[in-house]
């Protein structure tokens, strides 16, 4: 084989070494790209998920507490009722003596 043909070949041979190496580098470069753009969605989706969580728990939470103080005041108009019909009986019970 004449030395023309083989430094060719060579020269042929090393542009499609460095060729691939920059292909795989790309291709690495490409796959760091959308990992960091998937992981960045994922953020926004997880703090839009986050923000609607605690506006729900906010809502609960003041359902929860009305619910509570109507219940607390029921619960007093009730044994405020009871207290004024005890009296009344005590009154007619006293009244009978």
């Amino acid at each position: 084989m004449p030395s023309d043909t083989l430094l060719q070949l060579g020269a042929i041979g090393v542009l499609f070494l460095v060729s691939i190496r920059e292909f795989f580098g790309y291709m690495k470069a490409k796959k760091n790209e959308s990992t960091t753009s998937h992981y960045g969605f994922n953020e926004e989706i997880f703090n839009e998920l986050r923000s609607m969580n605690s506006n729900h728990l906010h809502s609960i939470e003041k359902a929860v507490r009305e619910g509570n103080d109507r219940l607390i005041e029921s619960i007093h108009n009730g044994n405020t009722k009871m207290i004024e019909i005890l009296g009344e009986i005590k009154g007619s019970l006293s009244a009978k003596r």
